[in-house]
Parts: structure tokens; sequence; C-alpha cells
């Protein structure tokens, strides 16, 4: 079953503003073109707020991805995939539910 967007989910949806931009990378794994398009050296890690809309857009049935959120395996998968990529914050973002 899909859960709808929040509206500010569906508006970065709509415009494909630079929030949704860095979400949909995450799920289609192209990080390396948005780290390459960002100057901000802070914004070149992956961020809570990063994976939180790319799991709100898979719940939403919006995007799919072959990253699986909901289960150990599949977060230990992304962590391998990212690795140094994902700020120490997303890293506990992402245990959490299995800590």
């Amino acid at each position: 079953m899909t859960k709808p967007l929040a509206p500010a989910d569906m508006q970065s949806l709509l415009t494909h503003d630079q929030r949704y931009v860095r979400a949909a990378a995450i799920l289609k794994d192209q990080w390396l073109n948005v780290v390459a398009d960002e100057d901000r050296l802070d914004r070149q890690r992956i961020q809570p707020e990063d994976l939180q809309f790319a799991k709100a857009l898979v719940a939403s049935g919006t995007l799919t991805s072959r990253w699986d959120f909901d289960s150990y395996a599949g977060v230990q998968k992304i962590r391998q995939q990212f690795g140094n990529q994902l700020s120490s914050a997303a890293q506990r973002i992402l245990i959490q539910p299995y800590v």
C-alpha cells in the first residue's frame, strides 16, 4: 500500500528541486552526479533528510529503487554501497531501527 507524500514533498517532486534531485540520486545510485554539482562541502555527503525524502518517494510509489530501507540486510547494502558518502547522522538514521 502506498502512502501519500506530504505537501512539501509533493512540491519538491513537481518542481524537481535540489531536494528531489538529491533523494532521486540515492534511489538511482547516481550520487556522484550530485557531488559533482555541489559547491558546499557539507552537502557533498548524504544527509538524513535526503534519506527520509528518498524513503517517502519509494513509500508513495513515485519512484522505485533497488535499495531496501526496511530490512537490516537492505540497510547494510546501502551502507556498503555509499560508505563514507553517508554523513554520520545519515548512518545513525539508517541503523536506528536495528539498535
